[in-house]
């Protein structure tokens, strides 16, 4: 009682504490946000017709955040599933998956597998250790990225050596860390040197911790550890042209070991990539600038595992050698060419997108009998046979400026080719597998105009489109007499229409956003159950299950973000979000939503530390897609979280949960049986983070 009275005065304090000589900047910084998800070059947060959502470096900081799962605690439309050593999701206004393309530094990074509970296995091992900014694109945004981009985009930047450098020859620091929900520890470094007109810097980060638990700390243990590795150079060609040389590596290893010999699990996912950016700013007839890259990304998840069962011919263990892997080329051309026409001020903006995929899912078991015959060696296993699948986009987008500081309209459009071809293997029946081969076409229009000094009306219409993935055109395995996944290799590309119109206000001593938006999926790709067969079981059917086309998926709803400085030192941030979406076939909700839900931070900052005390909260949650689906109860929790820099050390800390609230977020169980225990999927109680950092 003592820590939770203790903490809520002070925050109480912080927020009464009167004004000092420190002067409120941030609404000038947040003005200025850039961000490239808007039209792939650097622009104004202000001038983006669609809504995006912004983390940056000082924030990922501040709110002692170690992934992607607690990046986005304090924003509107976005959750995340997932946690520290685990898979991660990320869900905006109710699309997510592989719905939601991930780029960093340029490229993209690998897709998935659907691995249960919304989650793919295979994405969000990446850290956040040395990430500059994240944004976050809400809606279609196919018209600049192409496939995948149909619920939005995640775009994360890192920092580069001349981030790091500024004006200095030399920079160095050294972190620490600990994450009370995974008992993680941290130690992070980062080198920067400038080598006459070159850069190079090294960023290094190593994570050890456990699983995270539920709130009665009931579920079953295992350990993980974590190396991610950054290096990378610059290269000045000239006065106007430069080459950045990336090598990204990151590895993370869990082991669980809950039965000696009859149930454990050791992961390893491997990820590698190498890539090369050109720079040019040397203006030409063609193009103000010019950024060209190429790159090689190779993924890897292996999972061994022990189990033991028991058939109709007794008991036995089986030893699992599963995999997922991923390896793409790509390469990335975006010119910019500002063109005057008459009184109206063009902003040109065309490229190219390539990328080839090699994806396979190779699957192994070895069965020996309690005895020690070897029943299975090493024998092939079904999931879904692997697939090369390549990607081809032309992209342009027009920023017009027809009215100077009144009124602008982006309009943008996108050609794309797709070829996916299955994997050959004996495996899997002949025949079963078709080639798929379609074209696209993306286009965007959007506009902001403002009424007056410091407030805005935007609007934007969006078409997005995906391509069947792999693992859902192709899947084909089950568990006998049980179940069986039968591959549709006729699945149609699903596409998006995404409408939106907001209002935007940015004043002396507030600024807000409000927006309402509507988005029409057709050809929803889900998987159905098609037919039922009888078994040798008595009472018992084998259910046999497709992925095909839903005929369209409606989704929407509204966002509200308000920020207030109500002196040079207090700032209070707000946001609301509310969701409503249905198969427009069967009028049942979709699975994927969220309950209305929302924040509220109070920050206090004084010339050397400052203190946030923040309230997030999500309504029961009733849009269930059936009656025997599970319904959740509303909650609220408090978290306080602090900053305070002296000389070259800063130190963030952090009680999340702070009133020890026991409660579920509806993501982590939609669409399951109402009569599930809720106790695994509680989210954890309170703990305490903290992160140190030295800078030389």
């Amino acid at each position: 009682m003592t820590l939770k009275h203790s903490s809520i005065a002070l925050g109480v304090v912080a927020a009464l504490l009167g004004t000092t000589d420190a002067k409120a900047d941030e609404f000038e910084k947040s003005a200025e946000v850039i961000v490239v998800s808007g039209s792939r070059v650097e622009q104004k947060l202000s001038d983006v017709t669609g809504s995006v959502s912004v983390v940056t470096e000082q924030t990922l900081e501040q709110e002692v955040s170690i992934d992607l799962a607690s990046a986005f605690r304090y924003k509107t439309g976005i959750t995340t599933q997932g946690s520290a050593g685990n898979a991660q999701a990320i869900t905006v206004r109710g699309i997510g998956g592989n719905r939601v393309v991930y780029i960093k530094d340029g490229r993209r990074l690998n897709d998935a597998y659907e691995g249960g509970q919304g989650l793919l296995i295979g994405r969000g091992y990446l850290d956040i250790e040395g990430v500059r900014q994240i944004e976050i694109a809400k809606g279609a945004a196919s018209s600049l990225y192409g496939s995948d981009a149909l619920g939005g985009i995640v775009v994360i930047s890192t920092k580069s050596p001349s981030d790091y450098l500024a004006s200095s020859k030399a920079y160095a620091h050294l972190s620490a860390g600990y994450h009370g929900a995974s008992d993680e520890q941290s130690i992070s470094g980062v080198f920067a040197k400038r080598i006459g007109e070159h850069a190079a810097s090294l960023q290094l980060t190593r994570r050890e911790g456990s699983e995270t638990q539920n709130y009665d700390e009931s579920l079953p243990e295992y350990d993980y550890t974590s190396t991610a590795a950054v290096l990378k150079g610059e290269l000045a060609l000239g006065a106007q042209s430069s080459l950045l040389t990336t090598l990204d590596y990151y590895t993370q290893e869990t082991e669980q070991v809950l039965a000696e010999q009859s149930n454990e699990t050791k992961e390893v996912n491997d990820s590698l990539s190498v890539s090369v950016l050109y720079k040019s700013s040397a203006a030409t007839a063609l193009y103000d600038n010019l950024q060209a890259q190429a790159y090689f990304s190779d993924y890897e998840q292996r999972s061994d595992q022990i189990r033991a069962g028991a058939d109709r011919s007794g008991p036995y263990v089986d030893t699992n050698d599963y995999r997922f892997e991923q390896q793409i080329v790509g390469t990335r051309l975006v010119l910019d060419k500002q063109l005057d026409v008459g009184a109206v001020a063009h902003q040109f903006v065309y490229g190219l997108d390539f990328d080839r995929y090699d994806t396979q899912r190779p699957r192994y078991k070895s069965r020996r009998t309690l005895q020690g015959a070897l029943v299975k060696d090493n024998e092939a296993q079904k999931a879904f046979p692997g697939a090369d699948t390549t990607l081809i986009g032309l992209f342009i987008q027009d920023n017009v400026t027809l009215l100077p500081d009144s009124l602008t309209v982006n309009a943008g459009l996108r050609l794309d080719s797709y070829q996916m071809d299955p994997k050959h293997d004996t495996l899997y029946a002949s025949g079963a597998f078709e080639k798929i081969d379609e074209t696209a076409l993306s286009p965007k229009l959007g506009v902001v105009y403002s009424i007056s000094d410091g407030l805005s009306l935007v609007g934007q219409y969006a078409r997005g489109f995906k391509i069947p993935p792999h693992d859902q055109a192709y899947q084909s395995h089950g568990v006998e007499p049980f179940y069986q996944i039968i591959p549709n290799s006729d699945l149609d590309p699903e596409y998006s229409d995404s409408l939106e119109l907001g209002l935007k206000g940015s004043f002396d001593s507030s600024q807000f956003s409000l927006g309402v938006f509507h988005s029409t999926f057709d050809d929803f790709i889900a998987n159905q159950l098609v037919r039922t067969e009888p078994t040798f079981i008595p009472n018992v059917s084998k259910q046999v299950y497709q992925y095909q086309n839903i005929e369209e998926v409606k989704i929407k709803g509204f966002e509200a973000n308000m920020t207030l400085w109500l002196n040079d030192q207090i700032a209070i941030d707000s946001g609301l979000t509310y969701l409503h979406g249905k198969n427009s076939q069967t009028d049942d909700y979709i699975e994927s939503l969220s309950p209305l839900n929302g924040f509220v931070k109070a920050r206090y900052e004084s010339e050397q530390w400052s203190l946030t005390t923040a309230l997030r909260a999500a309504s029961h949650m009733d849009k269930a897609p059936s009656d025997a689906a599970i319904k959740t109860a509303g909650w609220a929790t408090v978290d306080v979280f602090a900053d305070y820099h002296w000389h070259n050390w800063q130190l963030n800390m952090g009680i999340f949960n702070l009133l020890d609230k026991e409660y579920v977020n509806y993501e982590r169980v939609a669409g399951s049986a109402a009569d599930i225990s809720l106790s695994q999927y509680t989210m954890p109680g309170r703990y305490l983070a903290a992160k140190v950092k030295v800078t030389f």
